[in-house]
């Protein structure tokens, strides 16, 4: 009598540490017959600690290894209802109802089943997605299998010192082939056990494969938080995101759990449901199967020990005699790819035979190359790649009976070469993990910060090619790209430029003085950033802390990389929109300073500028703090939903500053974001007043140019929007004669007019283009593009007594490369005419 499954059941687990194991639990239950119970166990090794992670993280991320484990023997029956006691969100539940689906792929096209019949989780729609945060470090774990990939993988890891230790899950038996490899790579290791429910060598109504990737992913994450590893690293290929079939509407793919599309999906859901505190990715993501045989190609080390074909590590079976059968689609894959690179004799002496004189296996090379019906179900890359290995060997073999029947089939498009030996992009991959197996980078825009750029991957990353990429080489300088395998971008270049890998100093930086453990403060805002990041370094430096001020003022990030850093060195970072919008890191102390529209012909939008700034506290860890004004109403948004700790400048006592040269409402801020800063170093109250007291205003930002001729000048060039020039206005008060207009971004200067009818300004110079759009009717006004010609008019209107204000309201690109000449020349042209003297 045929059985007719009912429900399946994720009945319970239990984690008995002092057991060192976990037992997980299910249940298959009938119609009108006895249920099936199963009971997989997971070993663990010496050395977890629990100390730190809570019980909660932990059951978390047990009851997805115990969903994930049971896709094994729900396959056997498809019940038509799951049923689990877990509290999970509606977000979760997608994502558990499509790893079931895809992941079972072929599973339901092996055995004629409509996909439709996968299991839908139940989720509460009042439960909303949790994570939990713990301590991070540089440590990584790496999934090694006993194949090339992972190899490879390891030896990049290994060529940059990254402290990398290897784990690997053995299924029933122990593997002597993985055993080798990891001695081999000489690493520590870690090895972990499956004791899988007998029952599963029984005769049951399906069978087939399973997303054991997916289940190695959950695994890994379950490690990583137990043995304290931030990083947990695959060797999963470009290669592995092409599917084999099309069936029932969906692209069925034998790696699916290996895609890019599930580990993006998955490195979501550790982050959202988990921890954002451990990441998981592939290393070798960017790289289809033939560039990476190219790297394992000069490890030969291994050619004696390494073997990825499967028969090695099935569950049902004995390790086999040899390292490869030479007939299943993972040999003859690996046969076509070593032609491609090795001689003959050391192809011959890795497979033991020479497979292209084997003519049974023509249908198998054939459905490889792309021949027959569909690629085989396996892990086998393109056929584009394939063909183009083969095409590359052909010459070693070409009195072999497989190259003489299939060589004349192969062709080989125009293109081909650049695209299967190309990086692609991915999102996914850490910073400081992006150069490893690259082969050269375009240094994407080549002024002061692109310079140190080329000079740090000179000292880092020695054997990589550098080219430069830069707007003075011409109008088509970004076409260089397609020609490199990532770039450093500088920040005046928008990310949405970008056609290949990048990333940027600003990331660089970051990630190597997070392996170094210094202190980083970072300061953002649309106006006061670089007299609150002087202030906050004025202070530091007072109290005798060894500190550095970097980014948009202060020495370029990675100069500071190149050199041997103290350890207790503390790093200001004025950090712009620009830098922040394309970030992975946010800075141990984030202060924002205010927040009004500004570049948007840059950032597209508003809310595009709010979400770049934004990125300053993304990243944090759970130690990191935010200090702000939540009078700002943008900035008490983002407290609302912030998990570190918040510190509101309003909540602080003013500390009374008797003799402050800085002007305005938006300086009194300034000081008491700089003071909350300094607070948290433990700097006391006179220190932080006599650090203040001595504080100059900064060049072009409200600054006191001097009074001559009765007029009192300031220069505030900086302000190249409506909201910091109102600021200034405020701020001075007795302003009579200003200076507005510049580049036209669209900018509404109705707030601006209204004030300066308030405060009675009299007389208005307007510089092109957006001068044009400000209303100032019944005034003295003065339209040039001389800044000559403007002076002259502020000295013959204004007022003794008053004050002359440049205050453009615009940027200066209409008329100056910068607001700093901009501020120079305003300067220059008050000294000439000066008749006081």
């Amino acid at each position: 009598m045929e059985l007719k499954a009912t429900i399946f059941e994720f009945t319970s687990y239990k984690f008995e540490p002092e057991n060192k194991k976990v037992v997980f639990n299910y249940k298959q239950e009938f119609q009108d017959s006895e249920s099936l119970t199963f009971t997989e166990t997971l070993v663990l090794p010496d050395g977890f600690d629990l100390s730190t992670s809570s019980k909660d993280l932990i059951d978390k991320i047990l009851q997805g290894v115990h969903l994930i484990i049971g896709i094994s023997y729900y396959k056997f029956y498809c019940a038509p209802i799951v049923r689990h006691n877990y509290l999970i969100s509606k977000e979760e539940a997608n994502f558990w109802n499509t790893v079931y689906k895809k992941g079972l792929g072929e599973f339901y096209f092996r055995n004629s089943l409509d996909p439709k019949i996968s299991p839908k989780f139940e989720y509460k729609k009042e439960i909303k997605s949790k994570n939990f945060r713990i301590e991070k470090n540089n440590k990584c774990f790496v999934c090694v299998s006993g194949g090339k990939d992972s190899i490879v993988a390891t030896e990049l890891l290994k060529e940059q010192n990254f402290d990398v230790s290897a784990i690997f899950t053995e299924t029933q038996h122990e593997s002597k082939i993985v055993n080798k490899v990891i001695e081999e790579l000489g690493i520590e290791s870690m090895k972990f056990r499956r004791i899988l429910d007998p029952k599963i060598n029984q005769n049951h109504k399906y069978d087939g494969h399973v997303p054991v990737s997916a289940m190695f992913a959950f695994l890994g994450i379950f490690y990583s938080v137990l043995y304290k590893r931030s990083y947990c690293i695959l060797a999963n290929e470009h290669s592995s995101n092409f599917g084999n079939v099309k069936y029932k509407g969906n692209i069925v793919n034998h790696q699916w759990s290996k895609s890019s599309e599930f580990e993006n999906m998955f490195s979501n859901y550790v982050k959202d449901s988990i921890t954002p505190d451990v990441k998981y990715f592939s290393l070798l993501r960017p790289f289809y199967e033939i560039r990476i045989l190219e790297m394992f190609s000069k490890y030969k080390k291994y050619f004696p020990y390494f073997s990825s074909c499967n028969k090695n590590f099935r569950v049902k079976e004995n390790e086999s005699e040899g390292l490869w059968c030479g007939e299943c689609p993972k040999c003859a894959f690996a046969f076509i790819l070593f032609s491609a690179f090795l001689p003959k004799e050391e192809i011959l002496n890795i497979f033991k035979k020479n497979l292209y004189q084997d003519e049974k296996l023509l249908p198998l090379f054939k459905a490889i190359l792309g021949f027959g019906k569909m690629k085989p179900f396996d892990c086998v890359g393109t056929f584009g790649e394939s063909k183009l290995a083969f095409s590359m060997g052909a010459n070693k073999f070409k009195s072999d009976f497989i190259v003489r029947q299939l060589l004349p089939c192969v062709k080989i498009e125009k293109g081909d070469k650049e695209e299967f030996f190309s990086a692609k992009f991915s999102t996914n991959i850490p910073d400081q993990f992006k150069f490893l197996g690259m082969k050269n980078v375009l240094i994407l825009g080549h002024g002061k910060e692109g310079k140190i750029s080329k000079k740090y991957i000179e000292n880092k990353y020695p054997n990589l090619k550098i080219g430069v990429a830069d707007k003075k080489q011409g109008k088509n300088y970004l076409e260089k790209q397609h020609n490199y395998d990532i770039a450093i971008k500088t920040p005046g270049i928008s990310k949405r430029l970008l056609t290949i890998q990048y990333t940027t100093a600003t990331n660089i930086f970051f990630s190597e003085i997070n392996k170094m453990g210094n202190k980083i403060i970072g300061v953002t805002g649309s106006k006061g950033k670089s007299t609150t990041s002087m202030l906050i370094y004025s202070i530091l430096k007072e109290a005798n802390k060894n500190v550095k001020i970097l980014g948009n003022i202060g020495e370029p990030m990675l100069e500071n990389v190149l050199t041997k850093i103290s350890k207790d060195y503390i790093f200001v970072l004025e950090l712009s929109s620009y830098q922040l919008d394309d970030i992975n890191f946010s800075p141990d102390i984030a202060v924002v300073t205010n927040l009004f529209p500004e570049h948007m012909d840059y950032h597209l939008g508003v809310k595009n500028y709010y979400e770049a700034k934004k990125n300053i506290i993304s990243f944090q860890d759970k130690n990191g703090v935010f200090v702000y004004n939540s009078k700002e109403k943008e900035l008490a948004k983002w407290a609302s939903q912030y998990k570190n700790r918040l510190v509101d400048v309003k909540k602080l006592n003013f500390l009374e500053v008797t003799n402050s040269k800085l002007l305005g409402e938006h300086n009194s801020n300034n000081i008491l974001l700089a003071v909350d800063v300094a607070k948290e170093f433990g700097i006391s109250d006179q220190i932080i007043k006599t650090a203040i007291e001595k504080f100059q205003p900064l060049t072009h930002r409200l600054e006191f140019v001097g009074e001559f001729s009765g007029i009192k000048f300031f220069d505030d060039a900086i302000s190249t929007t409506p909201e910091s020039t109102i600021a200034a206005i405020v701020a001075l008060k007795d302003v009579d004669t200003i200076f507005l207009g510049g580049e036209d971004r669209g900018y509404d200067f109705k707030k601006l007019e209204k004030i300066i009818q308030k405060y009675k300004i009299r007389n208005v110079i307007l510089f092109p283009d957006s001068g044009n759009k400000i209303k100032v009717k019944g005034l003295n006004v003065l339209k040039t593009k001389s800044m000559k010609d403007a002076v002259k008019f502020a000295y013959k209107n204004t007022e003794k007594g008053k004050i002359c204000l440049l205050s453009c309201a615009s940027p200066s690109y209409s008329l100056w490369k910068n607001f700093e000449e901009k501020g120079d020349q305003f300067k220059k042209y008050i000294r000439k005419n000066n008749t006081s003297v």
